[in-house]
């Protein structure tokens, strides 16, 4: 009893201890990532290609779960140690670990092993071994106290423990998550290569949706798909967090959830949202798929925005701007869904043709993983951003659509 109440931390205590948190993000997208979690408000302590180290309160945690739009995970660091090379040396600095009083031996938990610049090794470290070893040190843990031991999930586990071994410093982190952040859960179906929920709010980001939004500027995806990016435009907009449709964290079996705390944040979020029309500005989505037209409004309506989204069956050639101004951010076809490359460069031709005569005022975001067909538009971008979409290597090109709208040669 006594060695218990030694270790316990009392969740007023807990609250607020400072943590050393990361988050994941897809690549790219660290800049973006970055000026999100300074408007948490939290302190940045690095920014790496694909994730930005801060640090913060448990409640800072709570509130990069629910609001950081374009993070995959949110990391908390249980560990630190100093160079180690060997297995034998991760097993033991595992083990260390007091895991008894990480999580439950009735939960079941997940290890996934990263490394990354091994300078001091010819070859990478067997990464699935190392995993192994490190989950026969929790495991062994548990034994050690109980005589008994957690089992393993690899499907949704109620606990994941994420372990990076970087110049031979190893990392070891707490999932805060649980599944990747950009399941945010409104979806009820996608079409073939969805967009990424994170990547999409990326995207706005870069196109400047969050101010142009708070004047009301009108909003388009023209090549709407499933909806995503107009549900993440709409959930900017409304100031809807992207966390508030999970059902689920990874914290939630972590034996210093403070369930009270967490409680309080969300109502706290919650309470943020903008969701009078009147506030709001003008959201359209258009496909000339009738199926995608379908099923983006089962989803809108899934995520309770049915109210700030109109959307119609057309082609983008036969739509009109609605207001003087607006921002289109776009995901359209380049070779997952149509293979036939000419009818893709003229879809692209009439996408350019459109913007120049149609939507003259608007900025216009369009992302595609073929660079001709973004050169096909006609038009001079005012910026480029290289970026992953899944597995694609990515550009997203921005335009201003001035009345002396230039061609590009």
């Amino acid at each position: 009893m006594n060695d218990v109440k030694k270790f316990v931390i009392t969740p007023r205590k807990a609250s607020k201890v400072k943590h050393s948190l990361f988050a994941i993000c897809p690549g790219g997208l660290d800049e973006v990532l970055e000026k999100e979690i300074i408007s948490l408000p939290a302190k940045v302590i690095h920014r790496y290609p694909g994730g930005i180290e801060f640090e913060g309160t448990l409640e800072t945690a709570y509130l990069a779960c629910l609001s950081l739009r374009t993070a995959s995970r949110i990391l908390l660091k249980l560990k630190e140690t100093k160079k180690i090379f060997k297995p034998e040396e991760i097993y033991d600095a595992v083990r260390a670990i007091n895991w008894t009083e990480v999580f439950d031996v009735e939960s079941n938990f997940a290890v996934y092993f990263t490394e990354s610049n091994s300078k001091d090794r010819r070859e990478p470290a067997n990464v699935q071994f190392l995993a192994l070893k490190a989950k026969d040190a929790i495991v062994d843990r548990f034994r050690e106290k109980f005589d008994n031991r957690p089992s393993v999930s690899r499907e949704d586990p109620e606990i994941t423990i994420r372990l990076h071994w970087h110049d031979q410093i190893l990392k070891i982190y707490l999932d805060l998550s649980g599944q990747s952040l950009h399941e945010r859960g409104y979806r009820l179906g996608t079409l073939e290569a969805p967009i990424k929920e994170n990547l999409a709010a990326a995207l706005l980001f870069l196109a400047g949706w969050p101010k142009a939004a708070a004047k009301k500027t009108a909003f388009l995806d023209p090549f709407c798909g499933s909806g995503t990016i107009l549900i993440e435009a709409a959930m900017i907009a409304t100031n809807t967090a992207p966390g508030l449709y999970r059902q689920r964290f990874g914290f939630y079996s972590w034996k210093n959830h403070d369930a009270d705390l967490f409680d309080s944040v969300l109502e706290k979020v919650r309470a943020r949202r903008i969701l009078d029309p009147e506030k709001l500005p003008l959201m359209f989505g258009s496909d000339q798929n009738e199926q995608a037209v379908a099923l983006a409004q089962s989803n809108i309506e899934n995520a309770g925005l049915q109210d700030f989204i109109t959307l119609s069956t057309a082609a983008f050639e036969n739509t009109e701007a609605e207001q003087p101004n607006g921002v289109i951010v776009t995901n359209p076809p380049y070779g997952v869904r149509l293979n036939e490359f000419d009818l893709l460069l003229e879809l692209y031709k009439k996408m350019g043709t459109t913007l120049k005569h149609k939507y003259v005022g608007w900025r216009c975001g369009v992302i595609s993983s073929e660079l001709k067909l973004l050169q096909s538009i006609g038009l001079r971008p005012l910026k480029k951003f290289n970026l992953k979409n899944g597995g694609l290597d990515s550009s997203f090109f921005l335009f201003d659509l001035y009345r002396d709208e230039k061609v590009a040669k």
